[in-house]
């Protein structure tokens, strides 16, 4: 029995989003969304610095693309605020 197993596991796509882009996401069972800027991206993770109204500061979000695969997060977002790009949850018509 093999220890290690190859799957495929899900990857953001790094050529539709960049680091410094601005972000829209929110989580497919509330009712607000949140804004933000992509600070760190990798293959399998958004990291996002958002503004949190509720206490007035500012707080980190990480959008893991399993996450986002499943259905977790919806998320809109723009390099140049003319294009905005969506991807909408899995149950909606998502990949």
């Amino acid at each position: 029995m093999a220890l290690i197993t190859n799957v495929n596991v899900p990857k953001f796509d790094l050529s539709a989003i960049s680091r410094g882009d601005a972000i829209r996401f929110r989580r497919a069972t509330d009712a607000s969304a949140r804004n933000g800027i992509v600070t760190r991206l990798t293959d399998t993770q958004i990291e996002v610095l958002y503004s949190n109204i509720q206490n007035n500061g500012t707080s980190f979000a990480q959008l893991t693309a399993g996450d986002v695969a499943i259905g977790v997060w919806e998320i809109w977002w723009t390099t140049n605020f003319q294009d905005v790009n969506y991807n909408p949850p899995a149950s909606v018509g998502g990949d």
